[in-house]
């Protein structure tokens, strides 16, 4: 998920933060005398968008937002305190980590992000594993999306703690989770990343095992999306049911989708086909050799080509996944 927040979504023409392009003057961190640390300091203009997780309250989902990153010195920090004000969290979506926590400091050292957060992160935190464990996932998520965070050390009033409730360990660096929300996953099976709607309003990434190898992994990435989420609480497909996978092959870095409709999905005038040819982008990309998606629906050549949506003979640009718009 790395490769969406900086260097390959290109958010819609004229999208701003929800919390606008204002000045940020984040606090600076604290360094330790005669220690010299990577302290989150960038050049402007360097990082446009940020990724922040959230989490779904229909099926505890972690769903990835993003949104403009005005011009700052400190892209993580203000990332960081986005994520704790639940800048980005919109209808459907819960902010777990306590709002009144404090970002006490933030320092980046080989790789690791140290972050002092006050005691409120602990003592606020609603009560049960499952709110200590969201807490400290859309944490870790949010910062390792920056190129320069592999793993994040969570401090509480500058000490290390062990647990942050029973079960949730924080007393190591946590890296982040290499399949995002997994349903599924039988020895032997290979893991693809496959999108559905939520709420008509997010793309949620859920990660499923696959054993048929008959066929190559992004044709079946493909033949799962237009399964659909087959019951996943909160999540509904992209395609209509009455949809079949007529014809796939990958050339030259496009893979070529031909889709089938029945009577039910050629009727159907709800049915949004960029969102689901989005939702195949996003998935597909996730496979090196793959960068541009030709959807073919009923006659009609829609598709990705240079970071572009083709649709009805007209140009747009790529949005970001669930890219929030002021």
């Amino acid at each position: 998920m790395k490769a969406f927040n900086i260097y390959v979504v290109i958010i819609l023409t004229g999208l701003l933060a929800v919390m606008g392009c204002t000045k940020q003057d984040p606090m600076a961190s604290t360094l330790l005398q005669g220690e010299v640390m990577n302290n989150n300091i960038m050049a402007p203009d360097e990082i446009k968008y940020v990724t922040l997780y959230y989490v779904a309250q229909q099926g505890g989902y972690l769903v990835p937002v993003n949104q403009e990153l005005c011009n700052t010195e400190r892209p993580v920090r203000v990332a960081l305190e986005r994520l704790i004000a639940g800048t980005a969290s919109g209808e459907g979506l819960v902010a777990p980590i306590p709002p009144e926590t404090k970002v006490r400091d933030l320092y980046i050292r080989e790789g690791t992000a140290y972050v002092d957060l006050s005691e409120e992160f602990a003592t606020k935190l609603r009560p049960g594993k499952l709110q200590a464990r969201w807490a400290v996932d859309t944490l870790v998520q949010t910062l390792t999306e920056f190129p320069d965070v592999d793993r994040v050390q969570l401090l509480i009033d500058g000490k290390v703690k062990e647990e942050l409730t029973e079960g949730v360990d924080i007393g190591i660096p946590l890296e982040r989770e290499p399949w995002l929300n997994p349903i599924s996953q039988e020895p032997g099976e290979a893991v693809v990343l496959l999108y559905f709607d939520y709420q008509g309003k997010y793309l949620v990434p859920v990660s499923k095992g696959v054993g048929d190898f008959s066929r190559s992994l992004s044709q079946l990435t493909v033949e799962e999306i237009i399964k659909g989420p087959e019951g996943l609480l909160g999540l509904a497909p992209v395609v209509p049911a009455d949809v079949s996978l007529e014809n796939y092959e990958v050339k030259e870095g496009t893979a070529y989708i031909e889709l089938a409709l029945g009577e039910e999905a050629a009727a159907d005038k709800t049915w949004n086909e960029t969102r689901a040819l989005q939702a195949l982008l996003y998935s597909l990309m996730e496979f090196p050799h793959i960068q541009n998606v030709k959807l073919l629906v009923k006659g009609r050549n829609t598709g990705i080509i240079n970071e572009a949506i083709e649709f009805n003979n007209a140009r747009f640009q790529l949005p970001a996944v669930n890219a929030v718009v002021d």
